[in-house]
């Protein structure tokens, strides 16, 4: 069955990442970054970055780094989670 084009989101290009931490946490682990995106945030959280499996983590509490991923033109797209929560963030490529 094929899908009305009326009914297919924009065919634009995206980039996704995702922001892990607890709402209380100190901390947050970002994965999907480039390298130019990772730069920024270290740069911009004390210079502080340790490796995570296919992912970063940051000295610096959950909203901070969305709100710093928006500045880089990211938005949220979906969260999930209790006691710690996954932010899946988009930006126009």
């Amino acid at each position: 069955m094929e899908i009305p084009a009326s009914l297919l989101m924009s065919s634009g290009t995206y980039a996704y990442v995702a922001v892990k931490a607890s709402i209380h946490a100190a901390d947050s682990a970002v994965f999907g970054l480039n390298e130019a995106e990772t730069v920024a945030l270290v740069k911009r959280f004390d210079n502080y970055k340790k490796d995570v499996i296919n992912g970063i983590l940051l000295k610096a509490a959950p909203m901070q780094v969305v709100n710093a991923l928006g500045q880089l033109g990211y938005r949220v797209v979906g969260t999930t989670g209790e006691a710690e929560i996954v932010w899946t963030m988009q930006r126009d490529i």
